[in-house]
């Protein structure tokens, strides 16, 4: 199920529409979903974003087999890998990177400045972002500022206005958004954000 918010293009206002015919109130399905803080977030962006419900996923993987990219609405090249990394100074990294491919850490370690990166352990993101690997988002950072103040992200997801999805606070929705307002987007919720150069 795919909710939109007010800013909705009038072809996504038609799922909209529909759900209302079928006596359902969308608009109160968005406000149950999505945490007053985190829609004033998203509409501080001043751009379209929709909410969709989808099987519960752990993995990538998982989420290729479900068809993930078909049932958010976007092509497999826009989907967004998010990690959390940590340097050998306990310096906490999140990462957002475009597609499903590895990551280039030592891209990584140059542009923030670092000699040693490996990912975080279970316990740090269960104690930093209250998650387990993989459900992080760069959403998780809204409820938990402080904790991670570095966000790394992929110059060629950010170059482009096709939308890309970020799970919200689970692993069964997440909000859609243009990849072009994440560097506005993680301004809000951290000191230090980083861009990878376009490959």
């Amino acid at each position: 199920m795919s909710l939109d918010n007010d800013n909705a293009e009038p072809a996504a206002r038609a799922d909209l529409d529909a759900l209302s015919s079928m006596g359902k109130r969308p608009v109160d399905a968005v406000n149950r979903i999505v945490p007053m803080a985190m829609r004033e977030l998203l509409h501080g962006l001043r751009t379209n974003w929709r909410v969709v419900q989808h099987p519960p996923l752990d993995t990538i993987d998982q989420g290729m087999e479900l068809g993930i990219a078909d049932l958010l609405g976007l092509s497999v090249e826009n989907l967004s890998k998010f990690l959390l990394l940590e340097d050998a100074g306990g310096l906490l990294i999140l990462l957002v990177s475009k597609g499903i491919v590895r990551p280039d850490l030592h891209q990584v370690r140059e542009v923030v400045g670092c000699r040693r990166l490996h990912m975080a352990s279970a316990a740090t993101l269960h104690q930093c972002l209250d998650t387990v690997p993989g459900r992080v988002s760069l959403l998780d950072l809204l409820d938990h500022q402080g904790q991670v103040d570095t966000v790394v992200l992929d110059g060629n997801l950010i170059a482009t206005d096709q939308q890309t999805a970020l799970p919200l606070g689970s692993d069964d929705v997440s909000v859609c958004l243009p990849g072009s307002c994440l560097p506005e987007l993680a301004r809000k919720l951290v000191s230090r954000v980083f861009i990878l150069p376009e490959s």
